[in-house]
């Protein structure tokens, strides 16, 4: 996939009115309502150049990158990848855009597919009285295994709902990500796996409230949002997306889920939540340390070794 059907993609997230607060690619003015609430998620914008779209009729205006940087990332580091991904066509963009005729096909593979993904939410609604979604976006491990646990405890159906789309270096395919997730939906009797074509930002809690709209926009009622949700570099604390989560609650109608995270428990020699068997010795399952072994396939105590055998 090409770096530039990125805005393809968004392009038609946006006619499928999966953002609850834009329709359209924004423009100076709703970029700065956008700078003042986060629970409007991460905005859409366009640089100029991209080949999909007629800028003839667009308008323009610049982007100040620092102070993009610290309203809607948090952070006054520009080499955050968040930052290098959003402004690598420059900081000029526009509005009023069409869509030139010979993309209109691929256009509507995506505009299908987020189409077919409410359908399927619609028919799961009604075999499954309570539905949790999450997103994932790496392998998961027994960490991960504990959240499943947790949720189906609480829940009739846990629906892995990662998305596909452009990805910063290193992160794992959408390949390879199918594998892993086809692999726990056999697992666990009660998990379906079901991705959809979106964007992905690195925009921490921000991106959080924005993963929690746009699964609102979906049909889901409930998701989960977890600890550095859609985070990188270690820029953000934690808890700051279940933080965020908690703060924005009333503006959604779909209700955030939330845990301590999943960690190994010495003295419970088992995989739990943390704060919930009350004891203090924990391990936090690190993600780094479990990429790290898949691409030297080495098996990783803390994932199930089949799963990595099929990975690897």
């Amino acid at each position: 996939m090409v770096d530039q059907e990125e805005y393809l993609i968004s392009y038609a997230n946006l006619k499928s009115e999966l953002f609850k607060f834009q329709k359209n690619f924004l423009d100076k003015k709703d970029l700065k309502r956008f700078y003042n609430h986060p629970y409007f998620g991460m905005p859409q914008c366009l640089p100029v150049g991209i080949k999909y779209f007629n800028y003839s009729k667009a308008n323009y205006f610049e982007i100040n990158k620092k102070i993009f940087s610290k309203k809607i990332f948090n952070t006054t580091n520009l080499s955050y990848v968040g930052n290098k991904k959003f402004f690598r066509y420059g900081t000029l963009f526009a509005y009023n855009v069409t869509l030139k005729k010979r993309y209109k096909s691929r256009l509507n593979f995506y505009l299908k597919n987020i189409s077919a993904t409410r359908r399927i939410i619609l028919n799961l609604k009604k075999k499954y009285k309570k539905i949790c979604s999450m997103q994932i976006r790496n392998a998961p491990h027994y960490g991960h295994e504990a959240i499943f646990n947790f949720i189906l405890c609480r829940f009739d159906l846990l629906v892995l709902n990662p998305i596909f789309g452009i990805k910063k270096k290193n992160d794992f395919s959408d390949k390879f990500i199918t594998k892993a997730l086809k692999f726990m939906e056999k697992k666990y009797k009660k998990i379906k796996f079901l991705p959809f074509w979106t964007n992905f930002y690195y925009g921490g809690p921000r991106e959080a409230l924005h993963h929690l709209a746009m699964r609102e926009k979906l049909g889901f009622k409930n998701f989960y949002v977890g600890r550095d949700h859609s985070g990188a570099e270690n820029i953000y604390n934690p808890k700051a997306s279940s933080d965020y989560a908690k703060k924005f609650s009333k503006k959604f109608k779909i209700k955030p889920i939330i845990s301590g995270g999943g960690y190994y428990c010495f003295k419970c020699k088992n995989y739990v939540i943390k704060d919930l068997c009350g004891h203090k010795n924990l391990l936090n399952i690190s993600g780094t340390e479990f990429r790290s072994c898949l691409t030297k396939k080495n098996i990783y105590f803390h994932a199930d070794v089949n799963l990595q055998k099929l990975l690897v």
